[in-house]
């Protein structure tokens, strides 16, 4: 007898309808997943998807980016442990603008600060490659003249830091920068902090009313669409869809997309016997007026898991303040 794999090899191709599909765990992809950060990288990090990122971060960050270039996105780690850090994509514009671009989809306690990280790494390399090429030119050293930065986070996840987005030019996305605290003047040091949520973004395609909602809607849910929508066809965003066909993609590009959609499939079935088994714990519990000591310690496990401080206190019937109490 054929083994699973022999009967479904990775990175399968079947015609249907005119279009070509990809098989992945018994469902059909026309698309790339793009919220997965393979999917994200494939797509808007290779070359010949210059114009595409540029119109997205132009629309989603009011930037005006008149040509992009790809540059490493592999940069040296802190210790000796962990010696590269890899963005999804890295690029410049002709003034010499950075941008990284990530994709994220789980839910980090400290995802903010991993933004300055990230920030620092790629400051880090502009001095590495200044330092370089003034030594070259016999010029003095590096004066911390680094170009301006922008590290645009897309995020799967509902960032509570972001909340209070509705009041700002556009709601699904907020940019930070570092500024005086009592005045709110900017340090103008070039770096822009920005993230965009995809989780607060629920609009249907009859919905979207701008091109910031069909990139977002397409962004998030591109992988479930037979065909490029009639309503974005003409516009900058028909060529996301173009760029995304599996069929278009080589053997091994589809195959490590096969392979994400797969693992995010396991750790999103293993998070829900986590959350089914917790919510069993809780049932038994009864959480009666006077546990409020055992919710709290429920509550403490289900966050050590990956869920949020919002999530847990939700789910075992206490406020976020609650969980802060100490006996």
């Amino acid at each position: 007898m054929a083994s699973k794999k022999d009967r479904f090899p990775l990175g399968r191709m079947v015609e249907l309808d005119g279009a070509h599909y990809q098989i992945i765990d018994g469902k059909l992809y026309r698309y790339a997943d793009l919220t997965l950060d393979k999917g994200f990288k494939i797509v808007l990090g290779r070359p010949g998807s210059e114009h595409i990122l540029k119109n997205l971060l132009n629309r989603l960050l009011g930037t005006t980016i008149t040509s992009l270039e790809y540059r490493s996105s592999e940069y040296p780690g802190m210790t000796e442990d962990d010696r590269t850090s890899r963005f999804d994509v890295y690029c410049r514009d002709a003034d010499g603008l950075g941008f990284v671009v990530e994709m994220q989809n789980w839910s980090q306690k400290f995802f903010n600060k991993r933004a300055v990280y990230y920030s620092s790494l790629a400051v880090q390399n502009q001095a590495l490659e200044e330092c370089r090429r003034q030594k070259e030119e016999l010029k003095r050293e590096w004066d911390y003249d680094f170009r301006p930065l922008y590290v645009v986070s897309f995020l799967n996840f509902r960032n509570w830091t972001s909340e209070g987005c509705e009041r700002r030019k556009y709601e699904y996305v907020a940019t930070y920068r570092y500024c005086d605290v009592e005045t709110g003047n900017e340090l103008n040091d070039g770096t822009n902090l920005v993230f965009i949520d995809l989780e607060r973004f629920n609009k249907t395609i009859e919905e979207c009313t701008s091109l910031e909602d069909f990139w977002l809607y397409s962004i998030k849910n591109m992988s479930h669409q037979s065909s490029c929508p009639e309503v974005v066809a003409g516009t900058e965003v028909e060529d996301l869809f173009s760029q995304a066909e599996l069929a278009k993609m080589t053997k091994e590009q589809r195959i490590s997309l096969e392979i994400g959609i797969m693992s995010r499939n396991d750790m999103l079935n293993s998070f829900r016997e986590t959350l089914e088994a917790a919510k069993a714990e809780v049932r038994a519990e009864g959480l009666a007026e006077g546990e409020a000591a055992k919710a709290r310690e429920i509550a403490a496990r289900l966050m050590a898991k990956g869920m949020t401080k919002a999530e847990a206190a939700e789910l075992v019937g206490l406020s976020e303040a609650d969980l802060d109490v100490t006996e």
